[in-house]
């Protein structure tokens, strides 16, 4: 079953999808690596300060209140910022972008010093960023860097527009630029060599020294030891001679 709970008496509650579990089950796993997941997703999606038992009430992680282990971790995991004064909790965000002009302002405020946005830091607090800037892409305002497996990877802002006369690369220049491989190192120096030019010298790699073996010193064996107080061999030494007042004399 799935739903919103929302309640307009306490403003710390995040009115965003949850579902709802069985008591038997409550959906958070055992696992606390699990739970912290959990609520680390759950405090990003969440616009709004919440207090701890909210949060416990619509995570279902009952840890945070019983676990003072548990709690100190989930304090300490990056991201997580805590009011000292109502003690509710919220994530720290490197971008506030939250809808699509926001998005646009600030791909437009980074762009002016050259920077990208991180696709990975905008989802923090804007989850369906990627549909966002798809759009953007297509209407010729933003650039976009694309992993290999062609998700968004960093958005920047795009100085020539298509309003400026900006147009897309054609698709042949692509192709072309894509067919493009490096060249193997060896078969680049011979290049070079058959054009009269030289590769720049590379600065050498100091050698490691040697390790120097070092002279193993013979340990000195056990030596017989000598008894050289001969005269008293046949002497018990164990025996209290202080009340013998013959000991001594001739």
């Amino acid at each position: 079953m799935r739903g919103k709970l929302v309640d307009k008496g306490r403003p710390s509650f995040c009115p965003i999808d949850i579902v709802y579990s069985q008591p038997a089950d409550t959906g958070t796993g055992r696992n606390q690596g699990t739970q912290m997941a959990l609520l680390l997703d759950f405090l990003k999606k969440c616009q709004n300060p919440i207090r701890l038992e909210d949060l416990v009430l619509q995570t279902g992680v009952a840890a945070l209140e019983t676990d003072i282990v548990f709690l100190e971790k989930f304090e300490a995991a990056e991201g997580v910022q805590k009011n000292p004064i109502n003690g509710t909790y919220s994530f720290k965000r490197v971008y506030h972008a939250r809808t699509p002009e926001e998005l646009l302002k600030e791909i437009h405020l980074r762009g002016r010093d050259g920077g990208g946005l991180s696709v990975k830091h905008l989802k923090e607090g804007f989850p369906d960023v990627n549909s966002h800037i798809a759009e953007l892409e297509k209407q010729g305002r933003v650039l976009v860097i694309r992993t290999d497996k062609d998700e968004p990877k960093q958005v920047f802002w795009n100085e020539i527009t298509p309003e400026q006369g900006g147009k897309p690369v054609d698709d042949e220049f692509r192709s072309l630029w894509d067919s493009l491989k490096n060249p193997v190192e060896a078969d680049l120096l011979k290049a070079l060599e058959k054009e009269g030019l030289q590769a720049t010298a590379s600065e050498a790699v100091p050698a490691k020294p040697a390790n120097k073996k070092k002279d193993k010193k013979s340990k000195a064996g056990n030596r017989n030891v000598k008894i050289q107080n001969t005269h008293i061999t046949n002497i018990d030494l164990r025996k209290d001679f202080s009340a013998d007042k013959k000991f001594g004399q001739s």
